[in-house]
């Protein structure tokens, strides 16, 4: 199974160095020969926290913060594609607390799904506004 890595390529992230973890990621993960799917998304909004990492796992995401080039190895060593523990591991990303406390609503889905997936979109909800309209006024893209 494909394991999913998140990391953000928004102006925040970027800023800190989130293109130079994922480039390193890459890298490291063909080294490796790993069957891993990295997914550049946008910020959860933890700004302090960014480049801020995360791993689907069967329990649920898991977040790394402050994620540095240099770090990848020694993530993927730590087992990071199973949630394993490391110096950076912040646990599982819905239960941090600044996270746990909100009502997310314009940007619920930012973070969580990749913004140019339009099944991913779909999948997490999106789209279901436009379904209620009659089937004359739907955007193409729907009409199916």
């Amino acid at each position: 199974m494909t394991v999913k890595i998140y990391i953000p390529r928004d102006a925040a992230s970027l800023a800190v160095g989130a293109e130079k973890v994922a480039k390193a990621f890459h890298a490291e993960i063909a080294s490796r020969g790993l069957d891993v799917q990295v997914i550049r998304n946008g910020s959860r909004g933890l700004l302090w926290l960014e480049p801020m990492v995360e791993v689907e796992t069967a329990e649920g995401r898991v977040a790394y913060g402050l994620v540095k080039p240099s770090d990848v190895a020694s993530l993927l060593d730590a087992g990071l594609t199973s949630g394993g523990a490391h110096p950076l591991c912040l646990g599982k990303t819905e239960e941090l607390p600044f996270l746990k406390s909100q009502t997310r609503l314009t940007f619920a889905r930012c973070g969580i799904i990749d913004p140019l997936s339009l099944e991913d979109y779909k999948a997490h909800g999106g789209l279901k506004g436009l379904k209620k309209l009659p089937p004359w006024r739907r955007p193409r893209l729907l009409r199916r």
